[in-house]
C-alpha cells in the first residue's frame, strides 16, 4: 500500500500519493498564470525523485517534471482523475464514489499544531496515539494550491479505501486510513506543505515554487488514446 500512498509520478502507478509564491503579487489572480510546485520526494531505501505539480482553477497535473512524461490530471470541478500512459497509448480514468459513512473508524484522530514562526506551523497527525505524520505548513501562502492538493486526495479516497480493504490484514495501517481515506485534508487544512514525513519514513521537501505563464497543452488529454475506466467496486 505504500506505493499507492507516495504520490509518485504517474508512470509508476495510477495510485501515486504531497512553492510558495509571494502574497499580493499583481499577477496572482490572472487566468494566464499557473502555479508550479516542485517537490523532492523519497521512499525508504529508494533514491529521491521529483514531483511537479501544476495548478490552474480548472486542473491539477502531476508528473515527474518533464512535459512529455506520463501524467495524472485532475479535473477539479468534477473530481475526475485520469492517468495518461504514453507508452501504452492509454488513459486510465478513475471514477470516484462516496465513502460509506458507516465504515468510518471510531478511534480518535488527533491534530497537534505548533507554531514555528508566524504563519508557519508544524502539524502532527496521530491515530490511536501513534504519530502518522509531521508536516511543516505555510498557513497563508498559496491557499489555492493547498486546496487543489486536498481535492486531489479526496478524489482518490474511494479507490484508496478499496485498496485498503483488499490489503492483507497484517499489512494494513491505521495511518493510511487517516491520510488517504477519511481525513485526507487534515494537514492541508493548515496550509501548503513545505516539508512532510510519514510513519513509514516517506518524505517530501519543497524544492522550487513559482508562477509561470499558462500552457494549455499541458492540461489536454490525448484524443486518440484508449480510455479505460477504473470504477472501484
Amino acid at each position: 500500500m505504500a506505493s499507492v500512498m507516495s504520490m509518485r509520478a504517474s508512470a509508476r502507478n495510477i495510485l501515486l500519493l504531497l512553492g510558495l509564491c509571494t502574497l499580493g503579487s499583481a499577477q496572482s489572480g490572472l487566468a494566464a498564470d499557473m502555479i508550479v510546485l516542485r517537490y523532492l520526494d523519497q521512499d525508504p531505501g529508494a533514491p529521491p525523485y521529483t514531483s511537479r505539480i501544476l495548478i490552474t482553477p480548472q486542473f491539477l497535473r502531476l508528473d515527474d517534471g518533464r512535459d512529455e512524461s506520463d501524467f495524472v490530471l485532475l479535473k477539479r470541478k468534477t473530481g475526475e482523475v485520469t492517468n495518461v500512459l504514453h507508452g501504452m497509448k492509454t488513459a486510465m480514468r478513475i471514477r470516484n464514489k462516496p465513502l460509506p459513512a458507516s465504515a468510518r473508524p471510531t478511534w480518535q484522530v488527533e491534530e497537534r499544531v505548533e507554531e514555528i514562526r508566524p504563519g508557519t506551523n508544524r502539524v502532527t497527525i496521530l491515530a490511536k496515539g501513534k504519530v502518522c505524520s509531521q508536516t511543516v505548513a505555510a498557513e497563508k501562502l498559496l491557499p489555492e494550491a493547498a486546496k487543489a492538493l486536498a481535492e486531489y486526495k479526496a478524489a482518490l479516497a474511494w479507490t484508496q479505501y478499496q485498496t485498503y480493504q483488499n490489503t492483507e490484514p497484517d499489512m494494513r495501517q491505521d495511518c493510511d486510513l487517516v491520510h488517504h481515506v477519511w481525513d485526507t485534508g487534515l494537514a492541508l487544512g493548515h496550509g501548503l506543505p513545505m516539508e512532510e514525513r510519514d510513519y513509514a519514513g516517506r518524505s517530501r521537501h519543497l524544492e522550487k515554487q513559482g508562477r509561470e505563464r499558462l500552457r494549455p497543452s499541458l492540461f489536454k488529454l490525448p484524443t486518440r488514446y484508449a480510455v479505460v475506466y477504473v470504477t472501484p467496486n
